[in-house]
């Protein structure tokens, strides 16, 4: 597996993961990626599976942005803007592909991210689970707080009814 930065060539790639991993309410348009890509094109990574010494197609991938408390980017929001004090590092969208589960390649990701955010001297990582992934996220050292956050942020109503707001330490 080759762990690495996205760019824009990988998104159509980016695109056929989500498709096979997400339900139709959570497909994202390419310009919801395009613009969170361009606002922190180093808090993006994708995971590809090197064959024969080539890099392959993207297998999983994670947008992952810096934000300031409770201010998350809407499910399908395609203005995002970075904000100028960020204070936790929002795991927007992590999706591993047929090829790729069970290898690994979510916890490399992961990981990636609590790095990147210890280097920007960002404290926490925070998400929104959806479909059912709360014991996933669990698993990664993530915990539910939804009824009690204060900074619980307004769009997670975007993401449905079901919407977990979760967090953990980087």
């Amino acid at each position: 597996m080759i762990l690495r930065l996205m760019t824009e060539r990988d998104l159509p790639g980016v695109l056929a993961v989500q498709m096979g991993c997400y339900q139709p309410d959570y497909h994202e348009p390419e310009s919801a990626f395009r613009s969170k890509l361009s606002q922190c094109p180093d808090t993006c990574w994708v995971i590809e599976r090197a064959s024969g010494g080539a890099s392959g197609p993207v297998e999983a991938y994670l947008v992952s942005l810096p934000v300031a408390a409770g201010a998350l980017p809407a499910l399908h929001q395609g203005d995002w803007r970075r904000p100028p004090h960020a204070t936790s590092l929002y795991l927007h969208d992590l999706a591993v592909g047929p090829a790729l589960r069970g290898s690994g390649a979510a916890a490399r990701l992961i990981e990636q991210a609590s790095l990147g955010a210890r280097q920007r001297g960002l404290s926490s990582l925070a998400l929104v689970a959806v479909q059912g992934s709360v014991p996933f996220w669990q698993r990664h050292g993530f915990q539910d707080v939804s009824p009690t956050a204060p900074e619980r942020p307004a769009s997670l109503h975007s993401f449905g009814p079901q919407a977990t707001f979760m967090t953990r330490a980087s």
